[in-house]
């Protein structure tokens, strides 16, 4: 019995829980080890998942990754998150290899932004092709949060938290801009 329960436990610590982006311009924050996570998706076609693995193990659902450019805003627990899997559909799936590329972290009660993931697809006979790249498009990703999340935005203050460095947000935030 004891070693039932342990598989179990291990067999749900892998999985990932759905979440849906935050649509509302209130600041749900309310864990002082949490906070935003804004990423961007540019994609040719529709997704059916993102999976991000990190402190909290998520899944970015199919309502939120429609054919496009949109960003996401999450609210998640502080710490590295990996981008690890892409689903494009219940038969085409990705494992992300280069997972130092697609790591990004969190900082507590900031608006960390990762960049925008652009995905390029291409069918090509029964096979899909893709190319995928984590750009950083840090006026833009403001510029959203200006428009739609101003109250977040008031509040909290905002940096990069992609690979690489970038001072422009974090400048940004102490308005000296």
């Amino acid at each position: 019995m004891k070693y039932l329960i342990l598989l179990i436990a291990i067999l749900m610590s892998g999985c990932a829980t759905n979440v849906e982006s935050i649509k509302d311009d209130k600041d749900v924050l309310v864990q002082e080890d949490s906070g935003y996570l804004l990423l961007g998706i540019d994609s040719t076609m529709s997704l059916k998942s993102i999976v991000l693995e990190g402190p909290q193990n998520i899944r970015i659902t199919h309502k939120d990754l429609t054919e496009g450019s949109n960003h996401i805003l999450l609210a998640l627990k502080a710490g590295d998150y990996q981008l690890t899997q892409i689903e494009f559909s219940n038969y085409y799936k990705t494992d992300v290899d280069d997972r130092e590329y697609w790591t990004f972290s969190i900082t507590p009660g900031e608006i960390n932004y990762a960049g925008d993931i652009e995905l390029r697809t291409k069918w090509f006979v029964r096979s899909l092709r893709f190319n995928m790249e984590l750009i950083n498009n840090s006026s833009i990703a403001l510029d959203f949060l200006k428009t739609n999340f101003p109250t977040i935005l008031s509040s909290k203050s905002i940096a990069y938290g992609g690979p690489g460095e970038d001072d422009y947000l974090h400048l940004w935030s102490e308005k000296s801009l």
